[in-house]
C-alpha cells in the first residue's frame, strides 16, 4: 500500500540514433537550424541541480530561410493552408550565434537529436523555436 505514486503525464523524448560520421556536413534546409547544446547556468551565486534539456545552444549551421505561409479561411471558418506566398523570410541567427530556445517551465522542449562525430549531439530546430540570441 505504501508504494509511491506514479508520475502522471511523462514525456517521451525524440532522442534519435542517427549519427553523422566524421568528415560529413550537415546543410539545414529551409528555415531549419542545427544548434550544440551549451551548458545553461541559472546562478553565478548559488549551486543549482537541474534535471532539464537544453534551453541554450550555438548555432553550427543555418538553413537558407522560406516563404511565407498562406491560409485561408473555408465555409465552415476553418483555416486551411493555400500554399507559398512570393515573399522570402530570411534567418536572423547566424552561424556562431548562442541562442536561447525557453521551455524552462516544460523541463525544456523536446527538439529532434542527432549524434554528430564532431559536436556529440546536436538539434534540430527551426527559427521559429528561437526566442532570443545572446550579445554577452
Amino acid at each position: 500500500m505504501n508504494q509511491p505514486l506514479k508520475q502522471f503525464g511523462e514525456r517521451q523524448g525524440n532522442e534519435s540514433l542517427t549519427t553523422v560520421a566524421a568528415g560529413e556536413t550537415l546543410r539545414p534546409l529551409r528555415d531549419r537550424i542545427v544548434v550544440k547544446p551549451v551548458e545553461w547556468k541559472p546562478s553565478a551565486i548559488l549551486e543549482v541541480v537541474h534535471d532539464v534539456r537544453p534551453v541554450r545552444g550555438q548555432v553550427l549551421a543555418v538553413g537558407p530561410g522560406r516563404f511565407q505561409k498562406r491560409y485561408r479561411k473555408n465555409e465552415q471558418g476553418q483555416i486551411n493552408w493555400v500554399g507559398d506566398t512570393d515573399r522570402w523570410e530570411a534567418m536572423e541567427v547566424k552561424v556562431g550565434d548562442i541562442v536561447e530556445l525557453g521551455g524552462l517551465e516544460l523541463k525544456g522542449y523536446m527538439f529532434p537529436t542527432l549524434l554528430s562525430a564532431e559536436h556529440g549531439e546536436v538539434m534540430i530546430i527551426q527559427q521559429a523555436d528561437v526566442c532570443g540570441i545572446c550579445t554577452e
